[in-house]
């Protein structure tokens, strides 16, 4: 990827799907996380792009990412097996184009680059590893789309945890004004600060201690924000979980007000139940259940250096975006 004033563009033009195609235009986008990986496909109706197929699951790419700093064989295999059965189900429902951008695992393992390439050969497409610059901007894009200037005032903060990183911007205008990537994701924290189940006060602590010491002397990102937004399976969690749902509802959590005092009380919450019975619960589910701890921590400690009363929370993350780039891409040029 490439950035311009306007924010990230393709480096090429996307690679047009094989098979057979909708009679509407049709996009996927798959976001391979350090975490998780996510499949968005969209159908172009009368101008817009409207989801017809969301799917997202956790195969912890950057497992020991943070000790060994490469990905491992075993979290390579998961991942290739995830985004085969992926792109099967994307090409079933005849896209012009899919395109597969991955984030902080890929961009930070020395292994990087032979593991994207690997990857994208094993399903005849390019896997783009995005820079931390070029995911500020899809993050920004995504959440002023989903929410609106009217929801998401300016100038306002807008966060995505990831399991490797963080991304935090400043929109002011309609644009990107101040972004900042942070190595403080979900599975690198666990890792590094939380190996006991239920972690320990002092490891709770120890942790919460980096996270502050991280954020710490960006006034400039922070100061003054008016509204704010985020992105990624620890606040859509958390949002499920205040809402109560059973079982996890998309169309219920996206645009959900979770406020300072639901944030702070699902966080303790939290880190006192054992990771079993985090598990149990619909809205968390095995593969976050250990690693919501530590993105609790990263919640709190932006909500009390930007002042905000709480976040507007988005299902509507970096997928999103992409399949928006896909779809501008596959216009004709004049």
């Amino acid at each position: 990827m490439t950035t311009s004033s306007d924010g990230p563009v393709l480096s090429r033009k996307p690679i047009p799907a094989a098979g057979m195609q909708s009679m509407k235009p049709r996009y996927a986008a798959i976001d391979v996380g350090t975490n998780s990986i996510r499949l968005l496909v969209v159908e172009q109706r009368d101008g817009r792009l409207e989801p017809l197929l969301r799917l997202g699951e956790s195969c912890r790419l950057g497992e020991g990412l943070e000790a060994q700093g490469v990905i491992s064989r075993d979290a390579e295999e998961r991942a290739s097996q995830t985004l085969s059965r992926f792109v099967r189900r994307a090409r079933s429902l005849g896209p012009r184009r899919i395109g597969i951008a991955a984030t902080h695992a890929l961009r930070s393992a020395t292994n990087g680059m032979d593991v994207a390439d690997r990857l994208g050969r094993s399903v005849g497409l390019s896997v783009e590893i995005l820079s931390a610059e070029d995911e500020a901007h899809f993050v920004y894009e995504s959440a002023r789309e989903a929410l609106g200037p009217e929801r998401l005032p300016e100038p306002c903060l807008v966060m995505d945890i990831g399991g490797g990183s963080v991304e935090l911007v400043r929109g002011e205008g309609g644009r990107v004004a101040r972004w900042l990537s942070l190595e403080v994701g979900c599975v690198r924290l666990t890792e590094r600060f939380l190996p006991d189940d239920p972690p320990e006060a002092s490891d709770l602590a120890r942790l919460d201690a980096h996270v502050r010491e991280a954020l710490g002397g960006h006034d400039d990102l922070f100061g003054a924000v008016i509204g704010g937004a985020g992105v990624g399976g620890t606040l859509t969690a958390l949002a499920a979980l205040d809402l109560g749902l059973e079982r996890y509802e998309a169309s219920r959590v996206e645009g959900y007000s979770l406020t300072r005092e639901a944030i702070d009380s699902w966080s303790e919450r939290l880190a006192r139940m054992p990771r079993a019975e985090r598990e149990g619960m619909a809205a968390i589910g095995a593969g976050r259940a250990d690693i919501i701890v530590a993105g609790c921590s990263v919640v709190r400690e932006v909500i009390r250096r930007s002042g905000l009363p709480g976040l507007l929370v988005s299902t509507q993350g970096l997928r999103y975006s992409l399949a928006r780039r896909l779809a501008s891409a596959d216009r004709p040029t004049a």
